[in-house]
């Protein structure tokens, strides 16, 4: 991306807070207007008060100089607060931006970036481009007018000597060029480095007990320890090169300026010039060093910024999931669910996933898939999610082709239980009441109740108010299954995806969930994934899946007379189970 267009769309931003810009703007052109006070005061000292002996204007000037340092000290303080102030309230602004349009991106963006890289981009990219780059806009205005103001005086003070002092600025223009560019790379490297480096801690510390158990310690800090080598590089060299251009214009400064002082005391000496005019334009040439030093500086150092703003606009660049999606409202699902051809890949691959899936599955009516890891069973019900879209055929509910209903509506019509239940780390209320936010606390207990939630929350200390820790880490599996089972019956969706729901269960927690389970089915237009055929046996219809196809459909008996992959996978769960 360009800079020109980042920098096009960080102004774009800022118009709702144009009156405050403005205000920000003007208190900047008066705060650098009367940080060149000191070069007319200097030669008013020497020239009216010490070679003229000017009384008055003795008494006058602490006067002067207290009223000009009090009007620039309140304006400094308006200008920073103003302008601060801006900066956290975009960060706060594109962050929820950011936030709502990650869960508007495709399912499949999530296999590109971890939670860790995700999160960087959410919090250090948007505060790195935001708050820096505010605090350069505000240096820059001020140090521009600083800098237009001192080269003024100079110039009126004695303008030869003047053109000698400014050599410095197409001197120093090359090699700051060079190091911009260069810490823009950097700036980019180190931020994807700190991204490696959350994503490390927060899988690390996400997964202790399996670390733990493991006893991976060690290999888990030896990770992170490479990453943070790694970021610690980039980090001195971007020191190198952020330092680089103060004492690089502090030293071409003292050559100009030395140039300036031979020449300039010839001058005085022979009484071409008075002295207050020579120690006035000294002090404006090495005070207009300071903001061309900040100048140079703020240009090498917003590079960082720019290249955090890249990585915060490829994201909100993303296309939304709606670019794919239909306009028409599910409001009830009437019949049936159709898949028609549909053959499915992936976009990072290129093989099929499914081939020639042809389906039906009426209303009310309960179907198992069955099938070895790798079949393509789960990929089946993602596509009824429209997770991803097919890459051939159509999927159809009650006639209509689910890419012309909108994502939104097809989905209120859908519930899901899968083997990894995520809760939050919020109350049993809260984790419940997911599936509903306009569920009553009946509704949830009686959703409670009948998946057996209600009978180990009577037991808690807090009951229903009982915070369950990080994806429900002080609950059981067979409990926080149940309360995920819960959640899809507070949903109240007329169409339910069980996915290996007990696959993970001993037995005794197995029949308890079971037995939520049907209680949640009953009446519900269900897809089953399971390995156990217990809880696939009594569906009113089984398919058999096999390299991403379709071998076998029926029922329990049907599949062991007629279909050899059925009766095999029969055979391997009773042998294993026995």
């Amino acid at each position: 991306m360009k800079k020109a267009t980042i920098y096009q769309r960080l102004v774009h931003y800022l118009l709702p807070y144009k009156g405050k810009v403005i205000l920000t703007l003007l208190t900047s052109v008066l705060v650098g207007a009367l940080s060149t006070s000191p070069v007319p005061l200097v030669q008013q000292t020497f020239d009216k008060i010490f070679v003229e002996k000017d009384y008055f204007m003795l008494k006058m000037l602490p006067l002067i100089v207290i009223a000009l340092y009090l009007t620039k000290g309140v304006l400094r303080y308006i200008q920073s607060v103003i302008i601060f102030q801006i900066g956290w309230e975009l960060v706060a602004k594109i962050r929820l931006e950011m936030f709502q349009h990650i869960h508007k991106l495709p399912y499949g963006f999530f296999e590109k970036d971890t939670t860790g890289q995700l999160m960087s981009r959410l919090v250090n990219d948007v505060n790195a481009m935001l708050l820096s780059l505010t605090k350069y806009i505000k240096d820059t205005i001020q140090s521009v007018v600083m800098f237009i103001g001192l080269l003024f005086w100079v110039f009126w003070l004695k303008w030869d000597w003047a053109l000698i002092a400014i050599f410095v600025i197409p001197v120093a223009l090359v090699p700051t060029g060079m190091v911009a560019r260069k810490l823009r790379k950097l700036g980019r490297r180190g931020q994807e480095l700190l991204a490696d480096i959350n994503s490390t801690m927060l899988e690390s510390i996400s997964g202790i007990k399996v670390v733990r158990a493991f006893g991976l310690e060690e290999q888990e800090d030896k990770k992170l320890e490479r990453h943070n080598d790694e970021f610690l590089k980039i980090m001195k060299k971007d020191v190198r090169y952020t330092e680089f251009t103060s004492p690089m214009m502090e030293v071409l400064a003292v050559l100009g300026g030395s140039v300036v002082l031979w020449l300039g005391g010839f001058e005085v000496l022979e009484g071409e010039i008075t002295q207050g005019a020579f120690f006035a334009f000294v002090l404006g040439m090495f005070m207009m060093y300071d903001p061309m030093r900040i100048l140079f500086k703020t240009y090498t150092d917003s590079q960082k910024a720019v290249a955090a703003a890249e990585r915060v606009f490829s994201v909100l660049d993303t296309e939304e999931e709606k670019a794919n999606d239909g306009t028409l409202d599910l409001t009830e699902f009437q019949d049936r669910i159709e898949y028609r051809n549909v053959g499915f890949k992936y976009p990072t691959r290129d093989t099929m996933v499914l081939s020639d899936i042809n389906l039906t599955v009426k209303k009310s009516e309960v179907l198992a898939i069955v099938g070895m890891s790798g079949a393509g069973k789960t990929t089946l019900v993602d596509l009824l999610f429209k997770f991803f879209n097919v890459t051939q055929g159509e999927i159809l509910i009650d006639g209509v082709n689910i890419n012309d209903i909108s994502s939104q509506s097809l989905r209120r019509n859908l519930a899901l239980v899968t083997q990894e239940t995520f809760l939050f780390n919020d109350t049993i209320w809260a984790n419940i009441g997911y599936g509903n936010p306009d569920a009553t606390k009946d509704d949830i207990v009686r959703a409670a109740k009948a998946a057996h939630v209600d009978t180990y929350v009577q037991a808690l200390d807090d009951g229903y108010d009982t915070v369950i820790g990080e994806r429900g880490l002080k609950l059981s599996g067979g409990q926080r299954q149940r309360i995920a089972i819960a959640r899809a019956i507070v949903r109240n969706a007329p169409i339910l995806v069980l996915d290996e729901a007990t696959s993970a269960l001993d037995s005794e927690s197995e029949k308890l969930v079971q037995d939520a389970l049907n209680n949640l089915m009953e009446h519900r237009t269900t897809f089953v994934i399971a390995h156990r055929f217990s809880t696939i046996k009594h569906a009113d219809r089984i398919i058999v899946m096999e390299h991403g196809k379709m071998v076998g459909q029926g029922n329990h008996e049907q599949l062991l007379e007629q279909c050899p992959q059925y009766q095999k996978y029969y055979e391997m769960q009773i042998i294993g189970s026995a």
